[in-house]
């Protein structure tokens, strides 16, 4: 059977949107499908600079400033003591990455997935994925069902299952696996009338630590600021009994976010999501691919995800363009190499965060380590100096592993 399409994505949020649309740049029959209308609330609204580049190449970057998305020039840490120096993106060397916005979602994914349609995909939404079709060991198509409660059979040469954490390819094949220690949970809302500062500042990431494992987001929007709780699943009782107590009783305990919300309100309904770190055992096979929230997941206390995401939307894109024109059907595992080798770097800067026994202003006071960080939280991963930083992380956590095996025997 020859395919409807060269390509099917399931997920029209950035990372199915992204693919999507640098497929359709390159020529290929896409269809994309999303179960929900939009525009539709989500969290996850930091981005780091190196997604600047991606927002060039699908066409976008001059929307994000008419969409009043706020510019953020740096991320701020507030310890019980008191702030660090800020670390600036303009410490970077390329003038592309000396600042990024924070997004609202509904406003941003509804943008990329209108500029997938105007690429030239085929889009569709409140359409849900029924069943994947597989021939001979490979993904064939999926079936799906519209609003209207239409059920048909779309096949394509390859299907990129981008829909998330529940996405129908990830749970059959993806065999995923949970990060050990990073069992967290998010507590969040929107708040109006907020004490920002003033100047590049106002549009800056500020991240309050409460202790070593539990820390609140500040992330400033158009005409409000969104502000969450990150606990450990386990601990998260501690905060209170129902959403909204644990929230206001962890803005409670930092004094330098109390007092930014003197005059403030909440906009919006407290909600409480699981915050699980994981990845995919397999990103891909014969036929098929994940990318973003289906591939892997890490902790948001650098704000990567949105990176991460539309880094593997393109790592995606330039796997399936290669495999044009190949007779067989295209085998896609391993094709995210390079997204990995970010990931565990993302990953070793995580755990530091976490132990109470690691400290970062050690490294921000060495200019090297300085530049490595902000490197790291400017989405750049590759430069010397970001792998200095892993590097000495890793020596870190290497030091006292021996050791503490030894207690445990």
């Amino acid at each position: 059977m020859k395919p409807g399409y060269d390509v099917v994505v399931l997920g029209g949020g950035p990372g199915g949107s992204t693919v999507a649309t640098l497929l359709a740049q390159a020529g290929l029959h896409v269809a994309l499908f999303e179960k929900r209308k939009f525009p539709r609330f989500c969290v996850g609204e930091s981005l780091v600079p190196a997604v600047n580049f991606t927002l060039e190449k699908l066409g976008v970057l001059d929307e994000m400033d008419r969409l009043r998305f706020p510019r953020k020039h740096a991320v701020q840490f507030f310890s019980p003591k008191g702030p660090s120096k800020p670390f600036y993106f303009d410490e970077t060397r390329d003038p592309k990455t000396h600042h990024t916005w924070q997004v609202l979602r509904s406003e941003f994914d509804l943008m990329l997935f209108e500029n997938a349609r105007r690429a030239g995909v085929d889009t569709w939404t409140d359409t849900a994925v029924e069943s994947i079709c597989e021939e001979a060991g490979a993904v064939t198509g999926v079936r799906v069902r519209d609003e209207m409660s239409v059920e048909r059979l779309v096949t394509a040469r390859v299907v990129v299952d981008a829909s998330g954490q529940q996405g129908a390819l990830a749970r059959r094949l993806g065999e995923r696996e949970h990060i050990p220690g990073l069992e967290n949970v998010a507590v969040y809302a929107h708040y109006e009338n907020v004490a920002l500062d003033s100047g590049r500042d106002a549009g800056s990431t500020l991240i309050y630590r409460l202790d070593h494992g539990a820390w609140i987001w500040f992330i400033p929007l158009p005409d409000t600021v969104s502000i969450g709780l990150i606990a450990p699943a386990q601990g998260l009782a501690a905060f209170g009994a129902t959403p909204d107590e644990m929230l206001e009783n962890a803005i409670a305990k930092s004094p330098h976010l109390s007092e930014r919300l003197t005059r403030a309100g909440r906009s919006n309904d407290v909600r409480a999501v699981r915050d699980f770190s994981y990845r995919a055992k397999r990103d891909g096979g014969v036929g098929w691919l994940l990318v973003g929230d289906a591939l892997s997941f890490i902790d948001p206390i650098y704000s990567t995800g949105l990176f991460l995401t539309m880094y593997s939307a393109e790592l995606a894109a330039e796997a399936i363009v290669a495999s044009v024109g190949e007779n067989d059907p295209p085998n896609f595992a391993s094709y995210s190499r390079d997204y990995q080798s970010a990931y565990d770097q993302f990953l070793w800067l995580v755990r530091a965060f976490y132990r109470e026994d690691f400290h970062f202003g050690g490294l921000a006071r060495d200019p090297a380590h300085r530049q490595g960080l902000v490197d790291l939280l400017t989405g750049i991963v590759g430069t010397p100096e970001a792998l200095g930083v892993t590097d000495a992380i890793r020596g870190f956590f290497a030091e006292r592993e021996p050791a503490a095996r030894r207690q445990a025997t």
